[in-house]
């Protein structure tokens, strides 16, 4: 597939005069995302505290593909703030965490998908222990 657009100079005005949480910063990039995915990219890096340990902090990169299009500003702003909406909803469904009370065990059953082929920002109830712990290069974590 390819696809071109002109380059959007619009939404990189956006993104150099964006100001949104603490420890969330923005950039425009034409990056190679893995699995044979590249082109311009909104690279949103988000410092957090880690889902499944709170005193610990992370940071992680969402990668937003940019559509080929050629958006007025108001448009690229919507697209901006839905972008921030997914990582939102991604970190929401990490942090949701419920007590079963047939095992006593806390369980995340929005815990995303990371693996090669997952949406990580669909919203579903968790297939396995494995899929919450494969991360989007296929590789399998230890159980935590």
């Amino acid at each position: 597939m390819h696809q071109t657009a002109p380059y959007p100079d619009t939404l990189a005005d956006l993104v150099d005069r964006l100001s949104y949480r603490h420890g969330w910063s923005f950039e425009l990039e034409d990056i190679d995302r893995g699995q044979d995915s590249k082109g311009l990219t909104l690279a949103i890096t988000v410092h957090v505290a880690d889902s499944y340990d709170q005193a610990r902090k992370r940071s992680v990169v969402h990668y937003m593909l940019v559509p080929p299009a050629a958006f007025d500003e108001r448009s690229w702003r919507r697209w901006l703030f839905d972008q921030i909406l997914l990582v939102e909803r991604h970190e929401a469904m990490e942090f949701f965490t419920i007590l079963d009370t047939g095992s006593g065990h806390l369980v995340k059953p929005y815990a995303p998908s990371h693996g090669p082929g997952n949406d990580p920002y669909l919203v579903r109830e968790v297939g396995t222990d494995i899929d919450q712990r494969t991360s989007f290069r296929g590789e399998l974590a230890d159980a935590r």
